[in-house]
Parts: C-alpha cells; sequence; structure tokens
C-alpha cells in the first residue's frame, strides 16, 4: 500500500506539477480572451444541440426512408399480391401458395436492428404472414402479436377499416414472441380497398430512444418526436398520459416556454421528407451552467495549446508513456465499458485486456463447441436427401461442421430398432432416446470409419466410408464388419435391430442414392431373427414398377434450378440407365415414368419464372400423347430438362456479371467512406456477408478487403504525388480514420512509407 501511494504521489508529481506551471503564467493571457468568448461560446451551445437534433433527424428519415422502401418493394410482390384475393386459404392449392408466400419473405431484422419483424395481414382470408411464420388473426394476436392496450376487435378495427397510406402509430408498449417492446407502427394497406391487406412494421421504438438520449436532456429536460399532427410518435423525459400526449406549442428554431414551472430552453427542427417535428428542451439553468463549463474548458484548452506548454507537456508525456505506449499498440481495446481513472495503473489496463481477450476467445469457442452437434445434424440430413450439387459445397459444409469424410468409397446403413411401434408416448421416446445413445457409443467404440446420423423416431442412419481401390475390396470389408456391429450391439445394449445397406457410392454427392436403396430395402425386404442384414440384391420386387423416387425427383429439379449442367446429364443418365434394366415392364408403367418425368419438368418451368418456357412446356405437353412410345417420351424430356438447365446456367451467370459490376461501382463510388466494409457492401447487394465475399472472390480474384485497400493506395498515391496536402489529409480522403492505420497499410503496400515515397518520387 505505501508503495503504491509513493507511486501515484510520483505520477501526480510528474504530470500535474508541470501543466499547473503553464496555466498559471498563461492565465493573464486568457483572461483577457475570456471575456470576449463568452457571448459565443453560449450561442454555440444552442447550435450544437440543434446540430444534434438535425443529426437524429436526418438519420431517422434515413431509417424510415428504408423501412417505407422495403414496404413498397413488398406490396409489389406478386405473390404477395395475388394471394389478397383468397378467401379460403386452406382451400385447394392455397396452403402451398401460403407456405410459398412464407418461404419468399426475407428476413431483414437480421441486418437491421430498427425492426422488431414485420407481418403482413390480409383483409379477405384474415390471414397473417411473416418470416418463419403463418398464423390466423386470433392465433397471431394471441401467440405472437399483443399490444398492452388495444383489444382483438380494436386492433382488427385499426388494421382494415382505415386505408393506411404511410401511417405511423405513436410508440406503445407491445408484447411479441412473448417478450416485451416498445413499438413504433408503421402500416402501409395494399390492393384493393374491399379487401387487400396491410404491410405492418414494427420499429424498434428503443432505438429511437437511444438516439434521443445523445441531447442531454438530464435533470428535468426532455425531447420527443411528433408527426405532422401533433401525435407524439417517441419521447424521453415526458410523463406518459396514453392519449393526451400532444406536442407543445413551439414556435420552431429557438424558443423559451414555461413548463411545470420552470424556464426551458427549446429547440426545434423539422423533416423536410415526412414534416415531423424534432423538439429538444432543457431547464435554461442547466443549459447556462454547461455553457460556462464549456467557455472555461476553451480557455482551458487556448492556455495548453501555448508552445512552452506543448514542449514540456510533450517532454514529460514521451518520458512515461513510451514504454507502455508501445505495449498498448499491440492489444486490444477493452470492450468492459468502463472509464479508466487519470491515474489508473497502465499495468493493470493491459493485464485487463488480455484477460479479456482471453476471455471472449474462450466463450466464442465454447458457443461454436456448443452449436457443433447440431451443424453436423444439419450437414448429414442434408447430404443422405441430394441436398448438395457439387464437392465443393460438401467440402465447405464440411469444414463448417468439422468433418473429414475423405475416402473413395461410401455406403448408407439404416438401423431401426424393433419393438418401437407408433404412436409413440413421451415414457417410449424416452426409451428410444436413452437407446439410441447406447447404440451410438458403441458404434464409437468400435473405431471404424463413418458418421452417425439419428432419423428420428425409430431408425438411425450410419454412414460408412473406406479408402478401398475397388468397390468390391470396400464391401467384403463392409459386411464383416456389419456383422460385428450387429452382434456387439444386441449383445452389450439388448436392442432389437434390423440393418438395410445401401449400394457401393465413389462420390459423397452420390449418397443420397445409396441412402434411398438402403430405404428401399427397409421397407419392402422380409425380416426374420435369420437375416436382420440386408442388402439390395437380397430384396425381390415382383410387382412391376419403376425408379423415380421423390428424394431423386427433388434433386432433379434442384440441379436444373442451380443450372448444373454436368450433374443434371448425370441424374438422367443414371436414371434412364436404371429404369432401362427394367425391359419386363409393361408399357403402361413405362408410361407412368413419362408422366411423372412431364410433371417434374412442368415444376422445373414454375421455378424458372423470367424464361421462355415455352419450346419446354409444349414438350411436357406432347409426351402425353400415347402414340408416342415411352423411350422417345424420355428422350424428349432429357432434351428439354438439359435445354431449361442451360438457360438457367446463362441466366445465372448473366446474373452474376451485373452483381459485380454492380459491386464494383459501389466501391469505386463509396471507398473514401471509413465505414466501408463487408456488411455495408452485403446490404447493397441484399445477401449475406458469407455470399458476398466467396462471391466477390469467385468474381474478381481478390478478397473485397484486398480489393478495397488496393483502390485507396491507389488513389493515396496520386495525391501525394499531385497535391501538396499533408499526409493525415491524405489519409481521410481515401477512407482511414486513423493516420497509423493508413501509415502501416501503405508500407504494407508498398514497402516505404507515405512521406518517403512522396520524397522518392518528389526528387527523382
Amino acid at each position: 500500500m505505501k508503495e503504491a501511494s509513493s507511486r501515484q504521489a510520483t505520477l501526480l508529481l510528474r504530470f500535474f506539477v508541470p501543466y499547473v506551471l503553464i496555466l498559471f503564467s498563461s492565465l493573464l493571457v486568457g483572461w483577457f480572451a475570456y471575456e470576449k468568448t463568452s457571448d459565443l461560446v453560449e450561442s454555440e451551445t444552442m447550435k450544437s444541440s440543434q446540430a444534434v437534433l438535425g443529426q437524429i433527424r436526418e438519420a431517422l428519415d434515413r431509417r424510415l426512408a428504408e423501412i417505407e422502401t422495403i414496404v413498397r418493394q413488398m406490396s409489389s410482390e406478386p405473390k404477395l399480391a395475388s394471394f389478397q384475393f383468397v378467401k379460403d386459404p386452406f382451400g385447394g392449392k392455397n396452403p402451398y401458395g401460403l407456405w410459398d408466400l412464407e418461404k419468399s419473405l426475407f428476413d431483414y431484422r437480421m441486418f437491421n436492428h430498427f425492426i422488431v419483424d414485420y407481418y403482413v395481414a390480409f383483409r379477405n382470408s384474415e390471414m397473417f404472414v411473416s418470416p418463419r411464420k403463418v398464423y390466423t388473426m386470433n392465433q397471431f394476436y394471441d401467440m405472437q402479436l399483443h399490444y398492452e392496450d388495444l383489444t382483438l376487435e380494436e386492433w382488427r378495427s385499426q388494421l382494415f377499416n382505415t386505408y393506411h397510406y404511410k401511417t405511423y402509430l405513436p410508440g406503445s408498449e407491445i408484447k411479441y414472441e412473448g417478450k416485451p417492446y416498445s413499438a413504433v407502427s408503421f402500416m402501409q394497406s395494399f390492393g384493393h380497398k374491399d379487401g387487400g391487406g396491410v404491410i405492418t412494421v414494427l420499429i424498434n421504438n428503443a432505438q429511437i430512444q437511444e438516439m434521443l438520449r445523445n441531447i442531454d436532456s438530464e435533470q428535468g429536460g426532455f425531447a420527443y418526436i411528433a408527426d405532422e399532427n401533433g401525435n407524439l410518435i417517441s419521447h424521453i423525459g415526458l410523463e406518459d398520459k396514453g392519449d393526451e400526449m400532444k406536442a407543445l406549442p413551439t414556435t420552431g428554431g429557438f424558443s423559451q416556454i414555461n413548463w411545470n414551472g420552470r424556464e426551458m430552453l427549446v429547440t426545434e427542427t423539422t423533416s423536410s421528407y415526412n414534416n415531423w417535428t424534432y423538439v429538444s428542451a432543457q431547464p435554461k439553468g442547466v443549459v447556462l451552467e454547461k455553457a460556462y463549463y464549456i467557455k472555461e474548458l476553451t480557455l482551458s484548452v487556448f492556455l495548453a495549446a501555448l508552445i512552452l506548454g506543448v514542449i514540456i507537456a510533450a517532454y514529460f508525456a514521451y518520458l512515461s508513456s513510451r514504454p507502455f505506449f508501445k505495449l498498448m499498440q499491440i492489444l486490444p481495446l477493452s470492450r468492459s465499458g468502463k472509464k479508466p481513472t487519470i491515474l489508473r495503473n497502465t499495468v493493470d489496463d493491459i493485464r485487463s485486456s488480455v484477460s479479456e481477450l482471453i476471455a471472449r476467445h474462450d466463450a466464442m469457442k465454447d458457443r461454436l463447441e456448443a452449436q457443433l452437434p447440431q451443424m453436423r445434424g444439419v450437414f448429414m440430413d442434408r447430404l443422405l436427401k441430394g441436398g448438395y450439387t457439387s464437392m465443393r459445397d460438401v467440402e465447405a459444409a464440411m469444414e463448417h461442421s468439422r468433418l473429414d469424410l475423405a475416402g473413395l468409397h461410401y455406403t448408407v446403413v439404416i438401423l431401426r430398432l424393433r419393438g418401437y411401434h407408433a404412436p409413440y408416448n413421451e415414457e417410449i421416446l424416452t426409451e428410444m432416446d436413452i437407446t439410441k445413445l447406447g447404440i451410438r457409443d458403441r458404434i464409437g467404440e468400435l473405431c471404424i470409419q463413418g458418421v452417425v446420423h439419428d432419423l428420428g423416431e425409430n431408425l438411425m442412419a450410419v454412414l460408412l466410408y473406406g479408402e478401398e481401390e475397388s468397390p468390391e475390396e470396400f464391401t467384403s470389408r463392409v459386411k464383416p464388419l456389419l456383422e460385428e456391429m450387429y452382434s456387439r450391439l444386441t449383445g452389450e445394449t439388448g436392442a432389437g435391430l434390423y440393418m438395410a445397406a445401401g449400394g457401393c457410392q465413389s462420390r459423397l454427392t452420390e449418397v443420397y442414392r445409396s441412402f434411398s436403396e438402403a430405404q428401399f430395402v427397409l421397407r419392402h425386404a422380409r425380416w426374420s431373427e435369420c437375416s436382420p442384414i440386408l442388402y439390395p440384391e437380397d430384396v425381390e420386387i415382383t410387382v412391376p414398377g419403376y425408379f423415380y423416387p421423390s428424394d431423386v425427383e427433388a434433386r432433379l429439379i434442384q440441379l436444373v434450378k442451380s443450372g448444373n449442367q454436368a450433374e443434371t446429364s448425370r441424374l438422367i443418365e443414371q436414371l434412364v440407365d436404371h429404369n432401362g434394366r427394367a425391359s419386363k415392364n409393361p408399357m403402361a408403367v413405362d408410361r407412368l415414368l413419362v408422366f411423372e418425368l412431364s410433371g417434374t419438368l412442368i415444376k422445373c418451368c414454375e421455378q424458372a419464372a423470367g424464361l421462355d418456357m415455352t419450346e419446354e412446356v409444349e414438350t411436357a405437353l406432347k409426351t402425353a400423347d400415347s402414340a408416342l412410345s415411352p423411350a422417345e417420351a424420355v428422350q424428349m424430356l432429357s432434351a428439354s430438362f438439359m435445354n431449361l438447365c442451360r438457360k438457367n446456367d446463362e441466366r445465372k451467370k448473366s446474373h452474376n456479371d451485373d452483381l459485380t459490376k454492380r459491386l464494383i461501382h459501389y466501391i469505386d463510388e463509396h471507398y473514401p467512406e471509413s465505414d466501408l466494409c463487408l456488411s455495408v457492401l452485403a446490404q447493397e447487394a441484399r445477401a449475406s456477408e458469407a455470399y458476398v465475399s466467396y462471391f466477390f472472390k469467385e468474381q474478381t480474384g481478390l478478397n473485397f478487403s484486398d480489393y478495397l485497400e488496393n483502390i485507396r493506395m491507389r488513389e493515396a498515391k496520386r495525391l501525394l504525388l499531385t497535391s501538396g496536402k499533408p499526409v493525415s489529409e491524405i489519409a481521410a480522403l481515401v477512407g482511414y480514420l486513423s493516420l497509423n492505420t493508413f501509415s502501416r497499410a501503405f508500407k504494407r503496400a508498398n514497402g516505404v512509407s507515405a512521406t518517403e515515397y512522396r520524397r522518392t518520387h518528389e526528387a527523382g
């Protein structure tokens, strides 16, 4: 304690005494300038308040313009416009249309925290649709959204009895998804006046109030935003009186009013965008007190700016801070939010920064570990259903889920627990979960090359892979392995099992075929105690049929839509070869396959909006002609599938070219902005950051950050050679907030500092 006090006294003596000497020696000069600047400081205080209010107004105008643009774009969507005429949402194909509409809604709150959420209310059907959710009106109000001061009928009347055009409802307390919010509701009607519906965006009122808190409204002050009718949209510092809340009678600009027995200085500004009024009021005594403080601060800054003070202060600061400054440059800034005291021990700051960095790293690692099982489950589910169209997508997904399925051959085995049949109750499901955990642990102890995936209820899947050169060698190793696995699982867990194995595949993107074969075996095999493990060749189907399962159809639609011509051709050839072996089928069975392929082609055409699909639709209709042989019909359909796939590929490439030009143009226009980053570019492209990063690298060959740095460095070099501006100003002009950051980037990119670069080229 004595040593700490001695160190503190030494620091005070070193930093405080020199500044006191400088201040006292310069007070005589500052005293004459003090009186002349006092009036200016008072007026600047009011102007500063108006400037902050103007910034809040501009920021909120931009946010509201974004929301109105989003709503305008949504109201013009064909899917939304077509559903407004539906009166029976659950009749015919309407459920599919409702599901398709819900899936098409973009979740804007992933990128815009200003939005709590939004929903679309249809008048005729009284259905409410929002991203991820579809409800009837009663369900939506009971389970999703509830206004504290509105009944269901009042809320319905508010929605549908008035045609809304850019209607904003003042901030009110709501419960959304079970959480309390204060929200400003933006409502925009669409469609026919007697039908149609309303798009409602719930704006986070807490975000608006946080912006208002940038105005110093403490010690009895207040701030509010009122619409053109005088209704308070949002406010702070005012007592909430429900419907009685109205704007105060102000005169605009700067004025004084008497409010609750106190004189208030009022600053007011009006938005040219929506005629809303922004008002800030502060007690006159508090404002003048701050003005006097600012005057004193101005005088202190003036005194400290003297040449003698700068030289002496820099000398003492250099002696004390140089060793610690170098160390602090290496460490990130603390995010604890605590303000360090003036004489806080710098070593404690360093220790706190390192501890916080380690803690954040450990927390992030724990969160990733906690999500790993879920990520693996999603990957396996998509892999088994044929959701990946290329090995590049599979490898990226394996990297995220930390799986390594490197092998030359793969097969899928489905395990079915015997003795469990639907319907399942809670007790049976718990027992099955315990049994599955035991099976998973035993399979892990076998040290096999495989991944276990839960298929739900009484089913599990095991993906086995190996490095054998030929399918025969791999199959010869898998069969005894399955027998050993069956013996150990039934012996150690006591569970009854059937094991259905699929065929061997050489590519991960074709694992879905092995999974389909295993499902086929599971459904059609004749199981017995003597034959608990069966393979596709063990199953005999006497009923004539064709091979075209639903997962294969889904993959074909996905491949055509993505424009993957190679994989589409490969899948069609596999279908033709697989069904060609069933040559004994009656022609009626082969024609059923043709009808299903025709239906698949129609589905592909429905998903290819914007393309000329006349030829493909005509082909689908022609193949229904009984005069055409099934073989000819299949050949025509195959050609149409490939033609449509080629059109999708060309449109995708054209879209990619347009998006690349738009992103590059945006960067070229906005590179001087210091806040330009990948998230801003993602908002411009209306896509995720991960997709934009991957897309930009694929199209340009450079990472976004490298491309942006190249543009900024090119402009910086031009300014260094053609202008006499200082380096710090050039750094700001090309988008760098910090001179140190610019200097490091310039030296990294050019091998020399900016000053040396200018001096070298001027000398040359």
